[in-house]
């Protein structure tokens, strides 16, 4: 991943986390600050009222106790029925100065009426000249069960503020070691969430230099991991058309090649014979008619050669179509049978053909285009077995489907040169010298894969070959 998009990703979450701890804190610390508050106001009520009950007549003791209970740092007012102070203490001091009776009596004055009404009260006042918050108790006093008295207590908060601080401290610390701990956690997951993506920047750079070979690796099961795999497919596939794009520019060079000396072979040949012919050196008209039968024989095999060539070319093309109709398989077979029986007795091979083929269904094919790659089976069969050797022509009725084997039992085809037999101008042999134009059975192929047909392989050095296809009866 690009650095400044780290960077400023990071960043943001950096903020956002710091934004989310300082409004925690901040919150948490307005809750448990009322709390302390609350908790401090509800014990002071408690130990006043506990006073108040136990030493109500005798306010000596019940001053001291007071005092006893709450500490010196507070002021106490006690007012009579006709709200008169009756008593007065006051050591709370601000600035090391006694806080006057009249900011006192002020802040009093609201409350005399209720306590002296004989309700309790509970507040958190502000004292005027004192920074912070003050606690206020008030609390009946009766005799008799009448209210005859009213006592307040005024007390700072300087001890719930202590509370708080040292509160604060820890929550600060707890909260930025927390906070460190998720930047530091945030950083991890981003580097590893995210580190993918920075493989394929740097993947995309080379594969803009032509490297398509470079993988990502991703185990998350995530938007980032199937990106990750869609990437990896991408040049899967780029490497792949490379390597297709490398595959068939040799094969048009390999192309051009084999045509150039398919097509020179013949040509020279010609050529060779014009000239005698042309010098005029040959004075008996047998030796002409040779070399006239020579030139016949060449120019049959270079318009063959051009034949097979631009047939292989319309066909692998895909702009021909071919025209389908019921037909009988013995017609097919036997028609073919005709063309090769006379080969096989000039070769001394033995032609073995399938008998009783007039049970078998009609296929649903074109006539003309079966013959012709039967024709080049045979052919290819008859040319590459020895005299005295085997050519079987076989036919196997499937449920769905036809099969036509032809078996030789010739030189054979060894198994790595099996997978390119069908590609243009290859020849198992290696010889260029052999006869044919090298480029029936790639026309035997397209014709096949064009009928939507299949067509498969057996063979073995030594031992013969079997090509087998298939033909539908639908």
């Amino acid at each position: 991943m690009n650095k400044e998009l780290f960077k400023k990703l990071f960043r943001i979450i950096i903020r956002a986390s710091m934004v989310t701890v300082l409004t925690i804190v901040l919150f948490c610390s307005i809750i448990i600050k009322v709390y302390f508050l609350k908790i401090n106001l509800n014990d002071i009520q408690y130990k006043v009222k506990h006073a108040v009950s136990n030493y109500e007549k005798d306010d000596n003791l019940l001053f001291k106790n007071i005092q006893r209970r709450l500490g010196n740092d507070l002021i106490i007012r006690v007012y009579d029925s006709q709200e008169k102070a009756t008593y007065k203490f006051n050591n709370f001091k601000y600035e090391d100065n006694y806080i006057s009776d009249e900011k006192i009596s002020k802040v009093l004055d609201p409350y005399i009426e209720t306590v002296l009404g004989g309700s309790s009260i509970k507040d958190v006042i502000k004292l005027y000249g004192i920074k912070g918050d003050c606690m206020l108790i008030g609390e009946p006093i009766n005799e008799d069960n009448d209210v005859v008295r009213a006592i307040f207590i005024i007390k700072s908060t300087s001890d719930v503020t202590n509370w708080l601080i040292v509160f604060y401290i820890v929550i600060i610390i707890s909260m930025t070691l927390v906070l460190i701990s998720i930047i530091v956690s945030i950083y991890i997951f981003i580097k590893r969430e995210f580190k993918p993506i920075e493989d394929m920047t740097d993947a995309t750079i080379l594969m803009s230099k032509g490297d398509f070979s470079i993988r990502v690796e991703a185990n998350q099961n995530n938007v980032i991991g199937e990106l990750v795999r869609k990437f990896n497919y991408l040049a899967d596939n780029l490497e792949k058309s490379e390597e297709e794009s490398k595959m068939l520019d040799q094969m048009r060079k390999d192309y051009v090649a084999n045509v150039s000396h398919e097509l020179k072979t013949p040509v020279t040949s010609i050529r060779a014979i014009a000239e005698i012919l042309n010098d005029d050196e040959l004075k008996d008209s047998i030796d002409k008619n040779k070399y006239y039968s020579m030139i016949l024989r060449e120019s049959i095999r270079l318009e063959v050669l051009i034949k097979d060539m631009l047939e292989l070319s319309r066909l692998q093309s895909g702009n021909i179509a071919f025209e389908k109709s019921y037909v009988s398989v013995n017609d097919i077979i036997n028609e073919v049978i005709e063309k090769f029986e006379i080969m096989a007795d000039d070769l001394d091979i033995d032609f073995i053909t399938p008998k009783n083929l007039d049970n078998i269904p009609s296929i649903y094919t074109n006539y003309n285009r079966i013959v012709q790659i039967l024709i080049i089976l045979l052919d290819n069969a008859f040319k590459f077995t020895a005299s005295g050797g085997v050519v079987c022509l076989e036919v196997s009725s499937k449920t769905e489907y036809l099969e036509i084997s032809v078996i030789d039992s010739g030189i054979g085809i060894d198994k790595e040169d099996i997978p390119f037999i069908f590609d243009r101008f290859y020849k198992a042999d290696k010889s260029h010298n052999s006869n044919g134009t090298g480029i029936g059975l790639s026309i035997a192929y397209e014709i096949i894969k064009h009928l939507n047909e299949n067509i498969y392989i057996e063979s073995e050095i030594g031992r013969g070959s079997k090509f087998t296809f298939t033909i539908h009866y639908m």
